[in-house]
């Protein structure tokens, strides 16, 4: 493979560059960050770069070449990947591993958050309130590479993360275990400080999107739906915030 050394996020062998040393790697089993491909690439080989990516649920993404350029200097042809800084961990057998323990898992869902620093904050306060997994999706999300784990402050190579090429195929799956689905929204009726929540067994906490939230057909599947309550004019609150104030809520 070919690595290189050149605005190296990753540190040593970050990040390996060309066509057949990025679809070796896709193959080996590596954790992956994302792979980038120049937009006006061979479509035949952005073909079967994109479908094992989609095999591994690896982040994919056709760019301008000057965006690769960015990334490192030296030769790529038009195709480069970084490697991901933590190890995810696979969703069905992490779910099973802990309903074998006994410890119905407490889980927060990231449902469309594309800031980093916000994904930093989350698991941060994911870490300090004992939540068993974090899940991100493949495309929903913003890249959980370097940036993100220094903004967490260590916390992402501590919590156990999965990477999901579906997050609506990850809610059918928590459902099915009977994992209750919950979500904060101004629009519920219900407000959080009214409700008692420590009943609950298991639950998954779904965040979602800076600007819109959750979108209406991913509330509409959720178990329950509560309202932060807030005073004066301000009627949201940043979803790293909000995550915290539901994650004490629900812990604590």
């Amino acid at each position: 493979m070919i690595y290189s050394p050149v605005d190296n996020p990753m540190g040593k062998e970050g990040v390996v560059i060309g066509y057949h040393a990025v679809e070796d790697l896709l193959k080996s089993g590596v954790t992956i960050g994302k792979v980038y491909v120049n937009s006006k690439a061979d479509s035949q080989k952005v073909g079967t770069l994109r479908q094992l990516a989609k095999q591994t649920d690896t982040p994919f993404q056709m760019v301008p070449v000057e965006k690769l350029n960015r990334i490192t200097r030296a030769n790529h042809q038009g195709v480069v990947a970084i490697k991901s800084p933590i190890e995810f961990v696979p969703l069905e057998e992490t779910i099973t591993r802990l309903f074998e323990e006994g410890k119905p898992p407490k889980i927060l869902v990231a449902d469309g958050i594309q800031d980093i620093r916000n994904i930093g904050a989350i698991s941060r306060s994911c870490l300090a309130f004992g939540i068993d997994l974090l899940i991100v999706g493949v495309k929903a999300n913003a890249e959980i590479g370097e940036g993100a784990v220094k903004s967490s402050a260590g916390a992402l190579l501590q919590l156990p993360v999965a990477r999901v090429s579906s997050l609506s195929n990850t809610l059918n799956y928590l459902k099915s275990w009977g994992i209750n689905q919950l979500a904060a929204s101004e629009k519920s009726d219900q407000p959080l400080d009214k409700l008692n929540i420590k009943k609950l067994d298991s639950w998954a906490l779904w965040m979602g999107n800076e600007d819109k939230g959750l979108s209406r057909e991913r509330l509409a599947l959720m178990d329950k739906i509560w309202r932060i309550e807030m005073q004066g004019s301000m009627d949201s609150l940043n979803v790293s915030v909000a995550a915290g104030i539901m994650l004490y809520q629900l812990t604590t």
